[in-house]
């Protein structure tokens, strides 16, 4: 069974609470990511307090008229987002996301965050699977019509 580790993006993009919505946007900008974890310290070890997405960006700064340069992002992020371990199977992941109408999904380990996936990562992971197995389906055809799969010019090998 297909795990979220083994589809997660592990590069993470992290911002301070205390930073303001614009060092945020910018990180997520120069890092071409549509959220970043919102990570602060807890006894002494990081713990995710947040996610800062171009959602929250959009409803809770731009609509909301607030300076982007002045507000912070422990005030305007998604506080206490849904997470998932490293081993829940992706199948509810894809639930989870579905059924939250969410964009990203923070991954934890102990409270941790060690990685994200984003539908975007989602989706490419199922067209590669149904091209995988479109492929396999063709391969499968062929060899049952007594076809050479690999014979791309028409003609023998012996030749």
């Amino acid at each position: 069974m297909a795990v979220i580790e083994d589809l997660m993006a592990t590069k993470l993009v992290i911002v301070s609470p205390k930073q303001t919505v614009r060092e945020a946007a910018a990180q997520m900008d120069q890092n071409g990511v549509g959220a970043v974890l919102v990570v602060g310290e807890e006894s002494g070890s990081p713990r995710l307090m947040g996610l800062f997405s171009e959602r929250d960006l959009l409803h809770r700064v731009v609509v909301e008229g607030l300076d982007p340069g002045a507000t912070s992002v422990l005030a305007v992020m998604t506080k206490d987002p849904v997470t998932v371990e490293p081993d829940t199977p992706i199948r509810h992941c894809a639930e989870v996301i579905r059924e939250k109408g969410f964009r990203h999904l923070p991954v934890v380990r102990e409270g941790r965050p060690v990685g994200i996936l984003s539908t975007r990562d989602f989706q490419e992971y199922v067209v590669r699977g149904l091209e995988s197995f479109i492929d396999e389906a063709r391969y499968r055809e062929a060899l049952a019509e007594g076809q050479d799969p690999y014979d791309h010019f028409g003609g023998s090998y012996g030749r």
